[in-house]
């Protein structure tokens, strides 16, 4: 399972990364186009935003792997670890199910005749290549969530990367260790008050 979490979290990054990136490489080309040399990319404004929804069918898969989706804990919280785990599981289940459906969807309508016969106004591309950061991003979060049933199944953490917090602060021996002849007193008063006391 850590395999599986590491190949999909490289394949997940990376597209959000290529998307995001390519996105902002051609819009700032395409500005520098217009106002220096006077002649925009008739096709940036297009692909921009083409490569923005793909980044937000991917960022949506990332915010899975976070656990950063809205949702509603507040019975869950009364109940037992029973009680939550079951919660869990169901959760999960519906989750899975969703973008089971959803995404079979998604793949049936990237091969429907619209799909291939309508053409983008500027990049001129079938439809169905600006349609299919629909199916990735569910068919990512399907593998996702099935990735998140099993760990709960388990009774292991389902959302291992939300429970490291770059920001918690370090309350470890190491860092509370003061260095000799460091003073650990702000007050300058106060550590004159404590050298004439040892006297």
């Amino acid at each position: 399972m850590q395999r599986f979490d590491q190949v999909l979290t490289w394949i997940e990054n990376s597209l959000a990364a290529l998307a995001l990136g390519g996105a902002t490489v051609i819009a700032i080309a395409g500005v520098i186009a217009r106002y220096v040399f006077g002649n925009g990319i008739f096709w940036s404004e297009e692909a921009v935003i083409f490569l923005v929804i793909l980044s937000t069918f991917i960022g949506a898969v990332i915010t899975l792997r976070h656990n950063e989706h809205v949702n509603v804990d507040l019975l869950p919280t009364l109940l037992g670890e029973r009680g939550k785990w079951i919660f869990a599981m169901l959760g999960a289940f519906l989750l899975v199910v969703y973008c089971a459906i959803i995404g079979a969807y998604a793949w049936v309508l990237i091969f429907e005749p619209a799909a291939s016969n309508t053409i983008t106004p500027s990049l001129k591309l079938p439809l169905w290549v600006v349609e299919l950061s629909l199916p990735i991003g569910l068919t990512l979060m399907f593998l996702r969530s099935l990735e998140v049933l099993y760990r709960t199944a388990r009774g292991q953490t389902a959302f291992p990367e939300a429970e490291e917090n770059e920001f918690a602060e370090d309350t470890s021996d190491e860092a509370l260790t003061v260095a000799p002849g460091e003073d650990t007193d702000q007050n300058p008063d106060t550590s004159e008050r404590d050298e004439r006391s040892d006297r």
